[in-house]
């Protein structure tokens, strides 16, 4: 039974060496068994998922973030921010930072979220290059000569930028980041 296993597997290779050269290659780089994801075109491995870009904000604060929690983040560069305050709006002015940052809150309750941060870059810092870069080119905004927009939807925010004159008629970036969807009002109970 031996010669005739060796005989039938030779045959099996020598038949292989008949087959026309794309179809050796097919045979070659044919996977079997289980296959766990989808494979990257002719590697054999795991298509890599894009990284998605990371999310817009300056100083540690992000869209959402609750009061108490952001303040956290602006006290670590403005010893100020320690006490928690209830104002809607906040400025928040980091020590050897050339930024400033108006932080826009919900509601003045204690639990309310980050709705809006509005940073203004004096001098510029190059910012611009650093969007584009992330987010690609801006969609201008029609109703605001000079704003550029982007859509970040893996971060549920809109980006805005300009570059624009300061009081003192010197060039700075202001940069707005908001939620995409305006958030909806809290349900009344009973």
């Amino acid at each position: 039974m031996k010669p005739s296993f060796f005989l039938c597997t030779a045959l099996s290779f020598a038949g292989l060496a008949t087959l026309p050269a794309n179809a050796q290659i097919q045979v070659q780089t044919t996977q079997t068994g289980p296959q766990t994801g989808s494979a990257a075109p002719s590697t054999g491995t795991p298509a890599a998922r894009p990284t998605p870009p990371p999310c817009p904000g300056m100083a540690g604060l992000e869209i959402g973030q609750t009061r108490a929690f952001s303040f956290e983040r602006m006290a670590l560069h403005e010893p100020s921010k320690k006490t928690v305050v209830r104002d809607v709006k906040v400025l928040h002015t980091p020590e050897k930072r050339p930024w400033i940052v108006d932080v826009t809150y919900s509601s003045d309750a204690l639990d309310a979220k980050v709705v809006l941060l509005h940073y203004l870059l004096d001098p510029p810092s190059g910012l611009y290059e650093g969007i584009l870069e992330r987010y690609g080119k801006g969609t201008p905004v029609a109703s605001d000569p000079g704003v550029s927009s982007w859509a970040v939807p893996e971060c549920r925010v809109r980006l805005r930028y300009r570059m624009g004159m300061s009081d003192q008629q010197r060039r700075v970036e202001e940069m707005w980041v908001e939620p995409l969807a305006k958030l909806a009002p809290a349900k009344k109970k009973g």
